[in-house]
């Protein structure tokens, strides 16, 4: 059976980080929101926070329609956002129809340590502008939305990680945890 990979989680836990490894490991295609998000950007453009809340909507379609499409080929995928649960329901469901196993990894992390490195990131690392337009730089938005993210159900077989350092990229045990998922051996991950 062939496998799905969906990273989700915390804000600032490192998804697209984890989800490069995970790929490169796996030799698998990743689809990542952030980079699907900025490219609509720079060809749509957005004037304000609604229109900017479209292109995340319009960006997780595209994800599931690439995985729609690539799933008729049989290849392992991971796909990577902020996923809530109706999304991760649509995913499960073209899983299902193609015969795919998913195991869903959420990265959780403690939110004062989130929430210094997301500051870090808008304000140091020249985030690009749909990442920017949200109030998520005020302490108790950014709270708030944390409180909010995990409150999401996450369906099916679930690998909660904990995020707060990035340790858990380069961890034996958590690799091993998910090259059992994925059905390969050895500490490489590279054996298909």
């Amino acid at each position: 059976m062939q496998k799905l990979l969906l990273i989700t989680g915390d804000i600032a836990a490192g998804k697209s980080t984890f989800s490069q490894i995970l790929s490169e490991r796996y030799r698998s295609v990743v689809f990542q929101k952030d980079t699907i998000k900025e490219i609509l950007g720079d060809f749509i453009g957005f004037h304000d926070r609604e229109e900017n809340k479209k292109l995340s909507n319009a960006t997780v379609e595209l994800m599931c329609h690439a995985f729609s499409r690539i799933a008729l080929t049989g290849k392992d995928m991971i796909l990577e956002a902020n996923f809530h649960e109706k999304e991760l329901i649509k995913l499960h469901s073209i899983a299902d129809e193609n015969h795919y196993e998913v195991l869903t990894i959420v990265l959780r992390g403690e939110a004062e340590v989130l929430y210094h490195r997301y500051l870090h990131r808008m304000n140091e690392e020249n985030r690009h502008p749909v990442h920017l337009s949200t109030t998520l730089d005020v302490k108790e938005d950014f709270f708030r939305s944390a409180e909010w993210i995990r409150k999401e159900i996450v369906p099916g077989e679930t690998l909660t990680i904990e995020a707060t350092d990035f340790s858990y990229q380069k961890d034996p045990a958590v690799l091993e945890k998910i090259d059992a998922f994925m059905g390969v051996g050895g500490n490489s991950g590279k054996e298909r």
